[in-house]
């Protein structure tokens, strides 16, 4: 008991000093390239830290709830009916362990975000807005290191996965520079990029931020040269995340349904 009792202290512990070093350096890069100002870069910063860690802790969480046999190719065909009947892999116990698994990183933005009111004087108003969005995000990154789990029967490729995924999604506005060699017009293109891009949430959260009209970015993406609006509201990227996220979630609760029938 006291052994558990030490694993469930380490473990947010963990998670909060990891996630604090990784703000840091986060938020040192951003502004050191000024890409807002402090308030905005912290919070640009919270938001990746969100989606490098909670993909993981979701991808560890559903590998090790497992115990290796899950995911194991020899595994016995009665330890698999076995597993089968287990709540743990249910659709209701597969969402349980995808909270309980960002516990962890919900403590570090609630703490975190709770410093900042009173270092840089952030409004209540725009905090209490960032912590709703990162939330969303906690979840549907989970969602998506979940089905990057089952897909690829690893933790660490399942996070890979998901941080490939944002990363595609956050760089989306720099992939528009190869297109546009190809497309005379890239207008249709401009609002799906900013909609999947979780830093824009910051944008309009924060009113008057721009920041492909900041002069580091201002000619690395082709945005600035057409007419482009930030999503309205702004809560609509948050809405977009959480449909990536379920479809990831509907997908790994269907792979599991589907080699439950297999078994």
């Amino acid at each position: 008991m006291i052994i558990i009792d030490r694993n469930y202290f380490i473990k947010p512990l963990s998670v909060c000093i990891i996630a604090s070093f990784l703000l840091w350096i986060i938020y040192q890069l951003l502004m050191h390239i000024k890409l807002g100002s402090s308030m905005e870069c912290f919070f640009m910063a919270q938001v990746c830290v969100v989606l490098l860690i909670a993909p993981y802790l979701a991808a560890y969480t559903v590998h090790t709830g497992c115990s290796g046999t899950r995911f194991s190719a020899d595994a016995a065909s009665s330890t698999m009916q076995l597993l089968t009947h287990n709540h743990i892999f249910s659709g209701q116990g597969l969402s349980g362990q995808l909270v309980m698994s960002q516990l962890p990183v919900l403590g570090w933005v609630f703490l975190s975000t709770f410093v900042a009111l009173f270092v840089p004087n952030i409004p209540f108003t725009k905090a209490l807005q960032i912590v709703g969005i990162l939330v969303i995000y906690s979840l549907s990154a989970g969602a998506v290191g979940v089905w990057g789990a089952y897909t690829f029967r690893d933790a660490l490729f399942g996070a890979e996965f998901a941080t490939l995924l944002w990363c595609g999604l956050i760089g989306g506005a720099f992939l528009l520079n190869p297109l546009e060699r190809y497309v005379d017009n890239l207008q249709p293109f401009i609002a799906p990029v900013l909609h999947l891009n979780p830093l824009i949430a910051v944008c309009g959260i924060f009113e008057g931020m721009d920041i492909f009209r900041k002069p580091v970015l201002y000619e690395l993406t082709p945005v600035t040269s057409y007419d482009y609006r930030y999503p309205n509201p702004w809560y609509l990227i948050g809405m977009w995340q959480l449909a990536i996220g379920g479809c990831c979630f509907l997908g790994a609760w269907r792979m599991y349904g589907s080699r439950r029938s297999i078994a």
